[in-house]
């Protein structure tokens, strides 16, 4: 180009403008870049933000003069900042009394942000390396950023996932599903697999709701879990109508001790999937059908009858399965007394394993989490890019909130007649 626009240089005084136009438009044709450290528009980002500057300078002058403030223009300050096209230089305006506090770029700002925050966080959301968002930039739109600058607008989204982890709840929940996935993180003697305990529940006006995502310290444990209750309860929690959850050992104890009242589900699916562990093959179909009609009978009674009529069935083949259902009965009758619509809601965990999958989509791509921070960040990120397919209402709720004021009475009417 005729005129010299080197790093750092600012534009002279006699700039060209219509010349400048054609020499981006050739560099254009020769494949040059509009944006980054040698981008065509670099020469101008100094010029344009000083005339912003300028302008919102005189509009603090006018204003104060409108209200009767004596102010004027003290002269110039210098510095360097940060663009997207790398380090420009900067020359702004005072104010002698000064009161002007630019919004352009802020007096103690050396940064300017030009609207790649929100894309850096969209290619984390999902599941893109640090490396491979910087690349994605550098591509697409010549902008050339550093990891360490991308780092950091991933970390300035913490203050948002610790408010968000630490919000205050109702204090009811209808349902609470609870469960555990396992990733890899970064601990102080090296990499190791924990469990994420993942809570998820439905409200008094049927939505669905991530209720907490807690970074463990090992492999899933009860002890774990009532660390998790006991923050729900600090955050405001104080009854749950029913809480469905596999069959971790240990558990049933946590769960009676943190919500007393509650009605404790076992999760019909988990049981189920134990059972194909114990069954041949070429039973399974056949097996997995008697089941159904276990627990989609109209009530107990009936339930009892049709794994009566299993065992005989099989002329004690399957004792160890029939003992299986023996053993943790109550648990899987816990809401036959409630209509089908709602034991279809509360009978599995299947709305949590969906959030799971989410979870483990966002996961799946990483070898290991550097802090439970860094794992919290991305699920948070994630989770909200996806949040459609988690966070649907509950559907005919008004026709489940009869059921649960007839069924439960004030525990659930008072949430929600005022």
């Amino acid at each position: 180009m005729s005129q010299e626009k080197d790093k750092g240089q600012k534009l002279p005084a006699d700039f060209d403008y219509d010349q400048f136009r054609k020499e981006v438009i050739a560099g254009l044709m020769q494949g040059q870049a509009l944006t980054g450290e040698s981008g065509l528009l670099k020469p101008l980002i100094a010029d344009f933000i000083q005339g912003a500057l300028d302008a919102e300078l005189q509009d603090h002058l006018d204003e104060d003069k409108a209200q009767g403030v004596a102010n004027r223009r003290n002269g110039k300050q210098n510095k360097q900042i940060r663009t997207e096209s790398g380090e420009v230089p900067l020359e702004y305006g005072r104010d002698r009394n000064g009161t002007f506090e630019p919004i352009t770029v802020k007096k103690r700002d050396r940064q300017l942000g030009l609207g790649f925050d929100n894309q850096i966080l969209e290619l984390y959301a999902m599941s893109n390396s640090v490396a491979d968002i910087r690349l994605h930039l550098e591509r697409m739109y010549g902008a050339e950023m550093s990891e360490s600058r991308i780092s950091l607008v991933i970390n300035s989204t913490w203050d948002r996932v610790k408010a968000w982890q630490e919000r205050p709840l109702a204090p009811l929940f209808v349902v609470l599903f609870i469960d555990a996935v396992h990733v890899k993180v970064r601990r102080s003697d090296g990499v190791a697999l924990i469990a994420l305990y993942v809570v998820y529940g439905i409200t008094p006006q049927g939505q669905r709701e991530i209720v907490g995502l807690y970074p463990g310290q090992g492999a899933e444990s009860a002890t774990e879990w009532g660390r998790c209750l006991q923050d729900l309860k600090n955050r405001g929690l104080e009854d749950v109508l029913i809480i469905c959850s596999d069959g971790l050992a240990g558990l049933k104890p946590v769960m009676a001790e943190a919500f007393p009242l509650a009605r404790i589900q076992r999760c019909v699916v988990h049981k189920i999937r134990n059972c194909f562990k114990l069954m041949d093959n070429k039973d399974s179909r056949e097996i997995l059908g008697q089941l159904k009609s276990i627990y989609l009978a109209v009530n107990e009674p009936a339930a009892r009858l049709a794994l009566e009529d299993f065992n005989r069935h099989w002329n004690g083949k399957y004792q160890a399965i029939v003992d299986m259902w023996e053993k943790d009965w109550d648990e899987i009758m816990a809401c036959m007394d409630l209509s089908e619509t709602l034991r279809k809601i509360t009978y599995t965990t299947n709305a949590i394993e969906n959030l799971n999958r989410e979870i483990r989509r966002a996961t799946k791509t990483k070898g290991a989490w550097v802090s439970d921070r860094a794992l919290l960040i991305q699920l948070f990120l994630s989770l909200e890019r996806s949040r459609k397919s988690w966070n649907k209402d509950v559907h005919n709720w008004a026709n489940v909130t009869r059921e649960l004021i007839e069924k439960f009475g004030d525990r659930f009417a008072n949430h929600i007649i005022q």
